[in-house]
């Protein structure tokens, strides 16, 4: 039972990893297409690396030394932008109604 549970904390990391890699290939390649004026942006996704480490793979994980996959979510700019961004566009009025006028 041990080494199902292991084998399925492992999956769970492995997955959150290659979103938070995937992340951080979308912030990049965001900002190569702002530089080079290309109007495409690629967008991250928040609390998937949350939900998978901290609610998936931790209470899995059957080794003590596991406060370590508590830093997966901490590294994800996914997280980040929800956490600092959200506050910051809803503060800035980036998602009030325009009315007909303003168009």
């Amino acid at each position: 039972m041990t080494t199902l549970r292991a084998i399925l904390a492992i999956i769970a990391i492995i997955v959150a990893l290659y979103f938070v890699g995937m992340n951080w290939w979308s912030l990049i390649a965001s900002e190569r297409n702002k530089q080079k004026g290309i109007d495409r942006h690629h967008s991250t996704v928040p609390l998937v690396s949350f939900i998978l480490a901290g609610l998936v793979a931790y209470p899995l994980y059957p080794f003590t030394p596991k406060t370590w996959i508590g830093l997966i979510p901490l590294v994800d700019i996914g997280n980040w932008a929800l956490i600092i961004g959200l506050p910051y566009a809803m503060a800035k009025g980036a998602f009030k109604k325009k009315s007909s006028d303003e168009k």
